[in-house]
């Protein structure tokens, strides 16, 4: 009689309920009250990471979950500097509690974040560095290339592609992989000579993509990144002050 009473009584509160969030907790107490579910205490580490259960929100560092004895749930756990986690907690599960020590993501650790990065940026080239036919109009660009040069082999053993005549040079990809992270990353740079205003400009991509480390033989598994190797951070100041315009 209690337990009729109790739904009864439960059943009128979920009707003044606006809220979905409102209406799961009513229930999950209903559910609770007849056994048909569990309560599991999740706790994260680091305390400031975010919860996620079947994609809503639950709160930062622990949370309690209303489980069905024969369902799951789907749980996400997330932190900035850190691999997100992404898990199945079932039912029959016998732990009240659930720890979850989440790893700290390496790749971000070794590597920068680039807003350069796959974006061709215009580099004005210093007059000192090319001179001008004032008669014919012809320009010599060798001592700007021999500087473009100069400064891509510090980054690179060797140029894959270097035409003066159409004004193009590509480095090799180069590639670094990150064991810990299981991610090979690599970094090419291509430089367009062009002539924005009637003075020589180089257009200068650096690019960047990433993909698991067991398929770094398929040039499908690589995808654009905004996250360089420390040793590229300094690449494009680098280009711009040895070559750029004062």
């Amino acid at each position: 009689m209690k337990k009729i009473i109790f739904l009864l009584v439960a059943v009128f509160i979920t009707s003044v309920f606006n809220s979905n969030a409102q209406l799961d907790e009513v229930t999950g107490k209903i559910n609770k009250f007849f056994g048909r579910e569990k309560e599991i205490n999740i706790v994260v580490i680091p305390s400031d990471a975010t919860i996620k259960v079947n994609g809503s929100y639950y709160g930062e560092g622990s949370a309690k979950v209303l489980i069905k004895k024969k369902d799951f749930i789907s749980l996400e756990c997330s932190a900035p500097g850190y691999e997100t986690l992404t898990t199945r907690i079932y039912g029959n599960d016998g732990r009240k509690t659930v720890e979850i020590k989440l790893k700290k993501d390496m790749l971000l650790q070794q590597t920068a974040e680039s807003s350069v990065a796959n974006n061709f940026f215009t580099v004005k080239v210093n007059k000192n560095l090319y001179t001008e036919d004032k008669r014919s109009g012809a320009r010599n660009t060798e001592n700007a290339w021999k500087m473009a040069h100069s400064v891509l082999l510090k980054y690179f053993n060797e140029i894959m592609t270097s035409d003066m005549t159409s004004g193009f040079i590509q480095t090799p990809w180069l590639y670094k992989n990150y064991i810990e992270a299981g991610k090979t990353l690599r970094h090419r740079v291509t430089v367009k000579e062009s002539n924005i205003g009637g003075d020589l400009t180089f257009q200068v991509k650096l690019s960047a993509e990433i993909a698991p480390m067991q398929s770094r033989a398929n040039e499908d598994a690589f995808i654009e990144t905004t996250r360089v190797a420390k040793e590229f951070e300094t690449f494009m100041s680098e280009f711009q002050t040895r070559l750029g315009d004062k």
